[in-house]
């Protein structure tokens, strides 16, 4: 056995060994359900919560997605919501205007519009210019106040809005919430794959982040006291991952967040492999961003504790370990074929594992052992299958990071939206 063939398996093994004790921590952090207490009558009547929702070119979903939110309100006077238009080109702003107009809800939809060439300049920007309106609605009254920032395709229910501004009521130091993501009703496997994703391991952890008190935000779901934010007229930024970097630098600062598993928030998933790829690699380029922004204040700050940076690092790593790891796993899966014999044990041994973890994750994405079916155990199986479709979303990240391509096509939305969010 040549000395390549040997650095190729020991990067093998050490990579499965800290694959198992990264599973290991995050289901014995999962393993106790977080029990939390909800009384509606505890929100104060003079709580505000605005929502942040930016579109662009999302015609398709304008009429769903505020008739949901129109729905879901309806009892919440507290609750309003900003459509920020970013310049589309499809008449997403047109729709914005006369669906208000023909709901009359002028007091509780609010279109505002970006103009080109003011327009489509990134997301955070897009944030910033809502969070600007906000400020002149409520005369830089913000105490009280809470945004939101939802994706166009988000469904949140009734009850989750109400739980939202009870956390923030009872906890006046909170600085940033982040809600759970599930998928809106999923029709195929890919769609039911990415569901069991948000409702296992992504909800495991942050839970685990909960306990080292580092809570990230991800994007479509997070909420953010408005005092927390006065004094920085531009809090997001424009990395491609903004909301990993919002809260990062929340937490660099000492604010404390947290993640709330009870409360959902659902989004629609992508239907298609090839802007599933390119979605997941936006996300892995904007990761690579943030290393290299922040890697140093991290591993430095005086506000974050030893686990905290532990995890923040690790995770900021997460796309060199796994292009590394799988490289060489694709190796080692060649020389093992070739001889089987000796690593035969080590097949049945990593089969029964993951099969293992299949049947927990099915029980916790189930949330009841007797309404686990077979083919939710199978899809939970199919992990390792739906583990290697990312694995280019890695390469690719990497090559345009190396490159300094940083345009991306947005993923679009409305072409699988069903109107409910029942999985």
């Amino acid at each position: 056995m040549n000395i390549f063939i040997k650095i190729v398996l020991l990067i093998s093994f050490v990579g499965i060994l800290y694959y198992s004790i990264w599973v290991a921590v995050l289901v014995c952090g999962s393993i106790k359900e977080p029990h939390i207490e909800f009384d509606s009558s505890k929100i104060p009547q003079d709580i505000k919560l605005f929502i942040l929702m930016p579109m662009l070119n999302e015609a398709g979903v304008v009429d769903s997605t505020l008739s949901q939110f129109l729905a879901n309100t309806q009892a919440l006077s507290q609750v309003q919501l900003g459509v920020i238009d970013d310049g589309s080109i499809d008449g997403t702003g047109d729709l914005i205007e006369e669906f208000i107009t023909s709901h009359h809800c002028a007091n509780k939809i609010h279109l505002i519009r970006r103009i080109p060439p003011n327009a489509q300049t990134g997301k955070g920007d897009a944030l910033n210019f809502g969070l600007q309106f906000i400020r002149n609605q409520v005369n830089d009254d913000v105490e009280n106040v809470i945004v939101g920032v939802l994706d166009a395709d988000a469904i949140m229910y009734e009850e989750d809005f109400q739980k939202v501004l009870a956390q923030f009521a009872e906890n006046p130091e909170l600085a940033l919430l982040q809600i759970k993501v599930r998928m809106i009703k999923t029709k195929n496997w890919l769609q039911k794959m990415q569901d069991i994703e948000f409702a296992t391991i992504n909800d495991w952890i942050q839970r685990i982040r909960n306990r080292i008190h580092n809570a990230a935000a991800s994007g479509n779901g997070q909420f953010v006291r408005m005092t927390a934010i006065k004094d920085n007229p531009t809090p997001w930024g424009n990395a491609l991952l903004e909301d990993f970097e919002f809260s990062t630098k929340f937490l660099l600062s000492g604010k404390k967040t947290l993640y709330r598993p009870d409360i959902i928030v659902y989004q629609e998933a992508v239907n298609k492999i090839s802007p599933f790829i390119r979605q997941r690699s936006r996300w892995v380029q904007g990761g690579l961003d943030c290393t290299g922004k922040y890697m140093r204040d991290i591993f430095t700050s005086q506000e974050l504790g030893f686990w905290a940076k532990f995890e923040m690092i690790f995770f900021m790593l997460l796309p060199f370990i796994t292009m590394f790891v799988g490289l060489s796993n694709f190796i080692t899966l060649i020389f093992a074929l070739l001889h089987i014999h000796i690593f035969f044990h080590l097949f049945i041994f990593l089969i029964s594992i993951n099969l293992l973890l299949a049947f927990y994750m099915g029980v916790k994405y189930c949330q009841d052992p007797t309404k686990v079916r077979l083919a939710t155990l199978l899809n939970c199986a199919g992990m390792i299958i739906y583990n290697i479709i990312l694995f280019p979303a890695i390469l690719i990240a990497f090559y345009r990071k190396i490159t300094g391509k940083q345009k991306w096509i947005k993923t679009a939305h409305g072409q699988d939206n069903s109107n409910t969010a029942k999985s």
